[in-house]
């Protein structure tokens, strides 16, 4: 090994000979991946380091429309110190007219025992008939602090702007207000029925583990329907979207290093047709077989090495440079330090797939013998030797199953290797169809013409792996962009003619008629639902308790948190019966309940189980009558748990109302005099959600799609990258040529034939490809109409011709200024 050692570093003196693309490749493939898993680990990591402070304490118990009973209360002084909030929705009213939906608390005096409530400067907590509004209401209200609004049935001074507080989920539908309990009294929201949540936040004694209390504390209150999050489970709607991005992210980044992967094997092989003369003297003078493939990967990891240790320095500063743009959007900045895990792991990506890329070449360079070296490129054709696939493929599989077991979601990254895998057999075959149709079509054309077609079949022609290497990135952004523009177009056209304008909640069930009258009043002709509705959490799914589950199943989110629960005579509309029956209208007995079918699915529930809901404390356990498939495109109030009349009627509840006008009427003066003779409603306009929303899936695909442009460059540079390894085979046919009569013209023209044919080729197949997964994506997983902008759509394709065409025409500018004499000198 010594002797290997020494012949490796000596050899490496006299030029790298194709492992500048080897190192390039790596390098690039490896800085992607490690930015993408360190940034997704720095965030992880800054959240669990400070979830007491994100949570407000070391556990929080929480439960929906009513306070703890003095035994329960008794029971959570006796687990340590403990603070308590009441959350609503309310509208804020500016003094202007102008309202605004905030998620209200009222906080007691120990609130928070743990982080920090920050108020800008100037401000102060709120006291008695103050108020400390969240930072986007105060800038959308035009509200100063000192200023006067309205909340509920009474006024309050503002007496501070916040700019963060603690959250036990990290992302909010309304920006926060802050009350002391006194203010929240005055209000008048809070009344039986109200859709309220009260939350006692703990300081536990060092040593007490936080998820163990919480269970306890479940399992001695087990109908009392609480809820426990230790500080492990703060930021969890950050923690999901991220990790929801991240996985996102690290496929296109594992495309990107599957195409730089074919440029490693392109420089591999470059490299070992370079040492052709070193091996054959080698071994010609006795050295053993095992020497030279040692020598060759000796000199070949060292390359990788040097790449691998670039590209994770690259990723060690990922979270350091998003902490300075993404923080104010984050609850938590993300942490900076390196992540070794992470990049450890993209480290192991980039050795298994550069050792898959490169044994091959170094296996048949070792095992040829020296005669057939010493005819050079007369013998470029090398048999196939089978076995000389088993170590790559044995390295392919294992980053295959690093990728799925070591992802969050295994079934969605065994999804995404698959589909990686597919695309590059699609354009593997491509490649070869490419090859064969060249082989038959060599005399169409004239002599410029059929040089270029002729060129795309010759001996050691890369038309394969550039196929993949374009094709993979291609489809990628095909996919992504006719999705988004699908999904956007739904949302921007769809949604609003489907979608009421507006949500109202916490009616009182005894003010329906003034309700509905005032509505009539401001909007006539308008559509108005009304539906009762309840908020409870589900505690026992077929009398297992949901607190003794070990993990909660993938898709069954009924159990997570309190859901919104309704009662109702009629099947409601946008929802079908796909198993069991409805109950009749008239129906009065035991309690029965229709659930939402893929929430079924998910807990392996069918027709004739129980589901156990807890409705103020009080059990309710109902037989599943039905389920039920939602549409929940329609907008309208789609219930995943319907009771039947009787079960849960007498319950304290309030009303929810859609409100749908006539096309191109305001609700303005309706929500004005809504909160002047109604202030408890809460209205939700539509229009926000839909902004949210649109704003949030652009960020995600703006995020996504500029992985995906990394990793059609990186596409390029394979391409351009092998057109350099052919160089010399280049130049030699060039020169050949020239010396029987072609000008430069013509010969740069042959090129060109050959590179447009293949891109073009490429193109329309990634573009089919991407249009058909888009479709698949927007109408089987999103269930929306597939209709993206095809014309802004085709402009990727002609755009990507356009660009290998450049890249590949100026990586062959040195074979095509090459001079006869200069050219017949160096075959």
């Amino acid at each position: 090994m010594r002797a290997a050692f020494r012949l490796a570093i000596r050899d490496l003196r006299g030029g790298l000979s194709g492992l500048g693309l080897l190192w390039l490749c790596l390098a690039i493939a490896t800085a992607g991946l490690a930015s993408v898993t360190s940034l997704a680990s720095s965030i992880d990591s800054a959240i669990a380091a400070n979830g007491r402070q994100l949570l407000g304490g070391d556990l929080l118990l929480s439960v929906a429309q009513r306070e703890a009973t003095p035994e329960e209360r008794a029971a959570i002084d006796n687990l340590g110190r403990s603070s308590k909030s009441v959350t609503t929705r309310a509208m804020l009213v500016a003094p202007g007219g102008g309202s605004m939906l905030t998620e209200l608390s009222g906080i007691d005096a120990a609130w928070p025992l743990a982080g920090r409530l920050e108020l800008a400067p100037g401000g102060h907590r709120p006291n008695g008939a103050e108020i400390a509004i969240g930072r986007d209401a105060a800038d959308r209200l035009g509200v100063r602090v000192g200023e006067s609004v309205r909340v509920g049935n009474a006024s309050f001074r503002v007496s501070a702007i916040i700019e963060k507080m603690p959250s036990a989920s990290g992302f909010a539908l309304a920006p926060p207000a802050l009350m002391d309990e006194a203010g929240l009294a005055r209000t008048g929201l809070v009344q039986p029925g109200s859709l309220t949540s009260t939350s006692y936040r703990l300081v536990l004694a060092d040593g007490a583990d936080p998820e163990a209390t919480g269970k306890s504390f479940q399992k001695r209150f087990p109908e009392g329907g609480w809820r426990a999050s230790d500080r492990g489970d703060a930021g969890g709607g950050t923690r999901r979207f991220v990790d929801r991005l991240g996985q996102m992210l690290l496929l296109v980044a594992l495309s990107a290093l599957a195409i730089g992967g074919l440029g490693m094997s392109s420089a591999a092989a470059a490299f070992a047709a370079s040492r052709r003369p070193s091996i054959a003297i080698l071994k010609l003078v006795g050295t053993p077989r095992s020497t030279v493939n040692a020598m060759l990967g000796i000199e070949i990891g060292l390359i990788a090495a040097l790449a691998i240790g670039a590209g994770l320095a690259i990723g060690a500063f990922a979270p350091a440079l998003v902490a300075g743009i993404a923080a104010p959007f984050l609850p938590v900045a993300p942490d900076p330090s390196p992540q070794w895990l992470a990049l450890g792991k993209a480290a192991l990506f980039g050795l298994l797939v550069s050792f898959a890329a490169s044994w091959r070449m170094i296996s048949n360079a070792g095992d040829t013998r020296p005669a057939r070296l010493l005819r050079g490129d007369v013998a470029d054709a090398e048999p196939l030797r089978w076995r000389s696939f088993i170590g790559p493929a044995i390295a392919l599989a294992l980053a295959a199953a690093l990728a799925v077991f070591t992802a969050s979601d295994p079934t969605f990254a065994a999804i995404g290797v698959a589909s990686i895998a597919l695309l590059c057999a699609l354009f593997a075959l491509l490649g070869f169809a490419v090859r064969r149709l060249a082989r038959g079509a060599r005399h169409v054309g004239g002599p410029i013409t059929r040089l270029g077609i002729a060129a795309l079949d010759r001996p050691g022609a890369p038309t394969g792996r550039l196929a993949v290497s374009l094709g993979l990135g291609l489809t990628l952004l095909v996919t992504l962009a006719a999705s988004a523009s699908s999904i956007l177009a739904e949302i921007d056209s769809t949604v609003p003619k489907r979608a009421p304008a507006l949500f109202l909640v916490d009616i009182p069930r005894a003010d329906r008629e003034r309700f509905s009258a005032l509505a009539r009043s401001e909007l006539p002709g308008a559509e108005i639902r009304l539906v009762p509705s309840l908020r409870g959490p589900v505690t026992e799914v077929n009398g297992t308790r949901v607190a003794d589950m070990k993990a909660i199943p993938e898709g069954a989110w009924i159990l997570r948190g309190d859901r919104g629960l309704t009662f109702a005579s009629a099947l409601p509309p946008a929802n079908r019966i796909v198993s069991g029956e409805w109950w009749p209208t008239n129906y009065r007995g035991p309690p029965l309940v229709s659930i939402d079918v893929d929430a079924a699915t998910a807990l392996n529930l069918k027709v004739g189980d129980t589901l156990t809901v807890a409705v103020l404390g009080r059990p309710i356990t109902a037989r599943i009558a039905s389920l039920r498939e939602i549409d929940w495109r329609s907008m309208g109030f789609n219930f995943a748990i319907i009771f039947s009349p009787g079960s849960i009627d007498n319950a304290p509840y309030t009303l929810m109302a859609t409100v749908a006008p006539g096309e191109g009427r305001s609700t303005m003066s309706f929500e004005r005099r809504l909160t002047r003779e109604l202030p408890m409603v809460s209205a939700i306009r539509v229009s926000d959600i839909v902004a949210q929303v649109r704003s949030l899936l652009e960020s995600i695909d703006g995020a996504v799609r500029v992985a995906t442009a990394f990793a059609i460059a990186m596409g390029m540079i394979v391409l351009a990258g092998s057109v350099v390894a052919t160089r010399r085979q280049r130049a030699r046919d060039i020169v050949l040529l020239r010396l029987v009569g072609a000008t430069r013209g013509e010969v740069a023209r042959s090129q060109l034939t050959e590179f447009a044919l293949l891109s073009s080729a490429v193109a329309l197949t990634a573009f089919a490809a991407g249009a058909v997964a888009a479709r698949l994506v927007v109408t089987k997983l999103f269930e929306f109409t597939f209709s993206p902008d095809w014309q802004t759509l085709a402009l990727i394709p002609v755009g990507a011709i356009a660009l290998a065409i450049l890249a590949a025409f100026f990586a062959a500018l040195p074979a095509l200024n090459a001079r006869p004499a200069q050219g017949l000198r160096a075959l």
